[in-house]
């Protein structure tokens, strides 16, 4: 179904304002869950309202969010989520960690206890596009990913998102789990009743195995093996030990109702214009690109992409058309809609020329 943006935004913001959060966090979660419906990536878009509504609900989500800072300085600070939405303490982390680089040239804040962030991609594109800051984000999840040699889960799929601006009001935004595949891909694939290709992930066994519902009981494997391993181990320290917050096996599942999720990130952020001329750098850049988009392709590629291309093509064309959301997630918003008496419905446009 092609859903409205503006639709869709102000559908999110009403369901967590009614949920109790308050206004201005609303409107930075929805902007945050709509981007990633937006760009095509419906896992972290707002069918994780469902979730965020049943947490509530059972007590497990803190209303509204509170970001407290633990401590500060000139380039580092360490944020507290207080158990509340991670978009709105992501939001409130990289602009922190954003101003430090503005003034100091270099910025590094941490996040505890905060909940499932969403697209990282979200946050480091605009601090590229807006800020021209050159920024890294990670952040851990509960174990899904057996570290490579093993035959159980110990780190979560465990993303990083480095976003570098480039001319032309384009960025190039790397945003990639180090599971050799999203968790929720399987979780799809189960609901479907289809199998997942070999490789992707081992049964409860430790055996290699394509039935996705036994792959849920198990581990996905890393991404590369052993380089994703290692950059799933570092990226959990990067996020949960050195933020004082929860890693490996202490983290809880978003999509379980096991208790408080403990989730960390971390906030790396440079600013450009200490090590070059932003406009050298944006011709550069321009350059760069250029390069690459003009060598041989191998037989049957049509275009050479970058990083971020595919989900900012999809962006462009979610504005033109309308954004495509499963029917399943329209149904379960309107649900939770007419539930709490609302009387908005998320409803499909007319979907135009392409």
């Amino acid at each position: 179904m092609r859903i409205p943006e503006t639709n869709l935004r102000e559908t999110a913001e009403e369901i967590l304002i009614r949920l109790g959060e308050n206004e201005e966090n609303a409107r930075t979660a929805a902007a945050a869950l709509v981007s990633a419906d937006m760009r095509g990536v419906n896992t972290h878009g707002i069918n994780l309202l469902r979730l965020v509504s049943q947490r509530v609900s059972a007590g497990m989500l803190s209303f509204p969010t509170r970001v407290e800072t633990i401590r500060e300085d000139d380039t580092t600070a360490v944020l507290d989520g207080n158990n509340g939405l991670g978009q709105v303490a992501a939001f409130r982390a990289i602009r922190l960690c954003i101003g430090k680089a503005k003034r100091h040239g270099l910025g590094m804040v941490v996040l505890r206890n905060t909940n499932n962030v969403g697209a990282l991609g979200y946050f480091s594109s605009a601090a590229a596009a807006q800020d021209r800051v050159v920024s890294i984000i990670t952040t851990n999840g509960n174990p899904s990913v057996a570290p490579y040699g093993s035959a159980e889960p110990f780190f979560g799929t465990n993303p990083i998102s480095i976003a570098v601006p480039s001319g032309e009001g384009k960025s190039l935004i790397l945003d990639m789990s180090s599971s050799i595949v999203a968790r929720g891909k399987i979780r799809l694939a189960s609901l479907a009743g289809e199998s997942i290709p070999a490789g992707w992930a081992l049964d409860e066994n430790g055996e290699s195995t394509t039935d996705a519902k036994r792959a849920l009981k198990g581990s996905l494997l890393p991404l590369g093996g052993p380089k994703g391993s290692g950059l799933a181990l570092m990226i959990d320290v990067l996020s949960g030990v050195i933020s004082g917050s929860a890693y490996g096996r202490k983290l809880r599942s978003f999509h379980e109702l096991e208790g408080a999720t403990g989730v960390g990130a971390c906030f790396i952020a440079a600013d450009i214009g200490r090590f070059v001329d932003p406009e050298a750098f944006a011709q550069t850049m321009n350059e760069y690109v250029a390069e690459i988009k003009a060598l041989k392709k191998q037989s049957g590629v049509t275009e050479i992409l970058l990083p971020g291309e595919l989900e900012l093509k999809k962006e462009e064309e979610s504005r033109r058309l309308g954004i495509d959301v499963p029917a399943t997630v329209v149904d379960a918003i309107n649900g939770i809609l007419a539930a709490m008496g609302s009387d908005r419905r998320i409803s499909a446009t007319e979907e135009k020329d392409r």
